[in-house]
């Protein structure tokens, strides 16, 4: 096991950018739930996921799937970098990162996002981010 953040996690974690989009075409979806089956079935316990990833289908498929087994393991995601008509763009804006956040627990069928990534990083946005992210904390997240 291995320490990510307040985690404990295996050593091999998957990152699911290659689900949807990037180095060549992407797998079909039966394929992509295959994949992700397959890295629960070897204890794969930690998931990286994006709302660039796919421009939101990364998350739309990672999210349900994991949804039965959220509570034994770790997702994360990441936020401030979107992908409009083609184009990728970084926005830390607060209202964008709230809305990046609100979207991406809707596609990922969950309530809590373990760690939230933040693209293109700026000093003065620090501040912004923890406000974006005031939700309610629940004691764990939730399977249903």
């Amino acid at each position: 096991m291995r320490k990510l953040g307040p985690f404990d996690v295996c050593e091999v974690g998957l990152g699911c950018m290659n689900l949807s989009h990037a180095y060549g075409v992407p797998p079909s979806i039966e394929v992509g739930k295959t994949m992700l089956a397959k890295a629960l079935n070897l204890g794969i316990d930690h998931f990286d996921s994006a709302a660039l990833y796919g421009f939101g289908r990364n998350e739309e498929l990672v999210g349900p799937f994991l949804k039965p087994h959220r509570n034994k393991l770790v997702l994360v995601s990441k936020c401030g970098m979107r992908g409009e008509n083609g184009v990728r763009s970084i926005d830390t804006s607060p209202a964008r990162l709230r809305e990046d956040i609100e979207n991406s627990l809707r596609r990922l069928h969950t309530d809590v996002i373990d760690l939230y990534y933040l693209y293109g990083f700026n000093p003065t946005v620090a501040d912004a981010f923890k406000k974006a992210l005031e939700f309610p904390r629940p004691d764990r997240h939730s399977s249903d």
